[in-house]
């Protein structure tokens, strides 16, 4: 695709819109193409987004850039793209993207934010709304569809399963991506300020099918899941890495506990101007405990604890983008907002 990159009017866009982003939050500032209309043997494009939402979505909220579709190892951002047609009729989208290696790194401990602080479980919660589902996501080339039938077919919940791709050719790891309302994050059994028995019994069946899940993990060879969900204008994300059980329900059991002290860090960081677009928690197996891995803030900045997080050492020379039915992979928390009556965040605590 270099030879699109070579026509006068690309280049003459690439040079003014990357000047829009000479600063020090990124240490590299590139570009390429990250979607043509080349297809296959079958006549179907080899990536199967419609150009004009690809731009628009990318211009509207820039798309974070990881290191093998992995959610926890961020390397920068997609910042701005444009469609393009050439002179014999061929569609491309040139991209500018942004690396944070070698930019300014934040770093939480420097920022004096107690990511360790805790936050109360909140006792009363939202009725959830008959439509509320739990929306999941695999590529079947990295997860087979019998292990995936099997997990929807014992589900006691509304499953909606959508099809990723990750365009792996050799995939090290089996992404499975599960989005669901926030409030279901820190439900746990001592709840009980929920308006009705039935309200109750729903939570409690959306919390099995998520133990039943990271049981099947298993079976698995690599597995990463990541669970999305919205906070407050923040799409907030939780991963389970690998296949032990014991260590998987151990996290589990203090996911509610967390995901109220994720409400509150994301609550603290807008109070200090740092409005964050994305959230990302890891589980310390060996500590026990969950740690804000990074945020992403509005403004495109990063915060971490490990400079390590977000270091390469080389610079990729293709990029390969993962979609979701057709669109890039984005919050899936945004699709299942409106299960909640009148909330689509964690209510305020009754003191």
């Amino acid at each position: 695709m270099s030879n699109f990159l070579d026509k006068p009017y690309v280049r003459e866009w690439v040079c003014s819109a990357s000047k829009n982003y000479s600063t020090h939050i990124f240490g590299k500032v590139g570009h390429g193409v990250v979607w043509s209309d080349t297809r296959d043997e079958n006549n179907n494009f080899l990536i199967p987004l419609d150009p004009v939402g690809l731009v628009a979505g990318i211009n509207s909220e820039p798309f974070i850039m990881t290191d093998g579709h992995d959610p926890g190892k961020p390397k920068g951002q997609l910042l701005e793209s444009k469609l393009f047609v050439d002179e014999g009729g061929r569609q491309f989208v040139v991209a500018i993207f942004g690396y944070y290696a070698g930019g300014d790194l934040l770093l939480f401990d420097t920022l004096g934010f107690d990511t360790k602080a805790s936050a109360p479980i909140p006792q009363r919660l939202p009725e959830l709304n008959p439509d509320t589902r739990v929306q999941l996501a695999i590529d079947p080339r990295e997860v087979d569809k019998p292990w995936l039938d099997q997990l929807i077919a014992k589900a006691e919940v509304p499953i909606e399963f959508l099809p990723r791709s990750n365009n792996a050719a050799n995939p090290a790891l089996e992404f499975i991506t599960v989005g669901l309302p926030y409030v279901l994050l820190v439900w746990n059994p001592f709840v009980t300020a929920i308006a009705s028995e039935a309200g109750k019994a729903t939570y409690a069946a959306f919390a099995m099918w998520c133990r039943s899940l990271l049981v099947a993990l298993e079976s698995r060879k690599n597995p990463v899941l990541e669970i999305q969900a919205h906070q407050d204008g923040c799409q907030v994300s939780f991963l389970f890495r690998g296949t032990s059980v014991a260590k998987h329900l151990a996290a589990h059991e203090s996911l509610p506990k967390t995901a109220s002290g994720a409400a509150q860090l994301i609550t603290n960081l807008k109070k200090r101007g740092m409005q964050p677009q994305r959230l990302v928690y890891e589980f310390n197996y060996e500590g026990v405990i969950w740690y804000p891995s990074y945020a992403i803030l509005n403004d495109k900045r990063i915060i971490s604890n490990s400079a390590e997080l977000i270091a390469i050492d080389k610079l990729p020379a293709e990029l390969s983008l993962s979609f979701i039915e057709g669109h890039l992979v984005s919050p899936l928390a945004d699709l299942v907002d409106s299960c909640v009556k009148s909330n689509n965040h964690l209510p305020e605590r009754a003191d």
